[in-house]
């Protein structure tokens, strides 16, 4: 039984990201930041929780609303969790422009911080021309450990309305 309400969440999660269906674009941009991490390991288990912030510069984008060149600034509180031979990370971040309109961005991958691999995100408008922004991305970080722990991520996304 546990097997079907699975199925019929992940079906559920599916059919809701793509309830906003019209394609409206696609963007590409590169975060750049650094983490404040706090991390705790106890025998073979590993939490660790993260705050990040920094600038996020579109490179290309044929998203109306966010163009080539656009600057946004971005908050993120992360956490990964190394237990029983598998890794995963989560991400929230608060990303806004200039003039303070605001969407969400929810990043998932098999990993932990400060290891490279590919994830997924999920983008969800706030507030202001955001407001029904709505896209899926695919990124992958790279990791510099010197003086911190700072993090690039390239990201590309399928925007939708």
């Amino acid at each position: 039984m546990k097997f079907i309400s699975f199925l019929v969440f992940f079906f559920s999660t599916a059919a809701l990201a793509d309830h906003h269906g019209h394609n409206a674009g696609k963007m590409s941009f590169v975060s750049n930041g650094q983490f404040e991490i706090t991390k705790i390991k106890s025998g073979d288990i590993s939490f660790t929780a993260a705050g990040l912030k920094g600038l996020t510069n579109v490179g290309t984008s044929t998203y109306e609303s966010i163009p080539t060149g656009t600057v946004l600034s971005f908050s993120c509180a992360a956490s990964s969790l190394d237990k029983d031979g598998q890794s995963t990370l989560y991400a929230l971040c608060s990303v806004k422009d200039k003039d303070g309109n605001e969407f969400s961005m929810e990043n998932n991958r098999v990993g932990i911080i400060g290891q490279g691999g590919p994830g997924e995100s999920v983008l969800r408008g706030v507030s202001g021309k955001y407001a029904n922004l709505m896209g899926t991305c695919k990124y992958v970080p790279t990791y510099m450990m010197n003086d911190g722990v700072f993090v690039s991520v390239a990201f590309d996304c399928d925007m939708k309305h």
